[in-house]
């Protein structure tokens, strides 16, 4: 299966940087083709309709309210037709109200049309290894 990790967190830190890895590394051992996007970056190109599955990483705004960069919807309804596909929803754990973000994340991704089977609050690299596997 094909799947679109796109992560919309900063890599430069090296704790987000090796969550990150740890999912797509363990996505992939499950027999998964795994492209790592980076959402935060101008990808006017980028199309979405060739994968099967779509995974978000996302982060909290701020520390508390639950919300989330608005990029990440800006980015979905930009990325061609991913209506009808499954995907997952997970939130990098920061701040107080990563639970609502993660609600958020999964709201922005349902109003473009994907079928979420699996959200989570990934803690951190041991918990996003874990979490890897569930992807796909």
């Amino acid at each position: 299966m094909r799947v679109a990790l796109i992560t919309f967190v900063p890599l430069r830190d090296s704790k987000l940087s090796s969550a990150v890895k740890k999912l797509q590394a363990s996505a992939s051992e499950g027999g998964n083709q795994v492209d790592l996007l980076n959402g935060l970056e101008d990808l006017t190109n980028t199309r979405l309709t060739m994968y099967d599955y779509i995974a978000c990483v996302a982060r909290p705004a701020g520390l508390i309210g639950g919300k989330i960069m608005p990029r990440v919807a800006e980015y979905l309804g930009t990325s061609g037709s991913i209506s009808g596909k499954k995907g997952c929803a997970l939130i990098l754990k920061s701040g107080l109200s990563s639970d609502k973000a993660c609600r958020t994340l999964m709201k922005a991704m349902e109003a473009e049309g994907v079928k979420l089977d699996y959200f989570d609050v990934v803690r951190d690299a041991d918990h996003a290894a874990w979490v890897g596997r569930k992807i796909g």
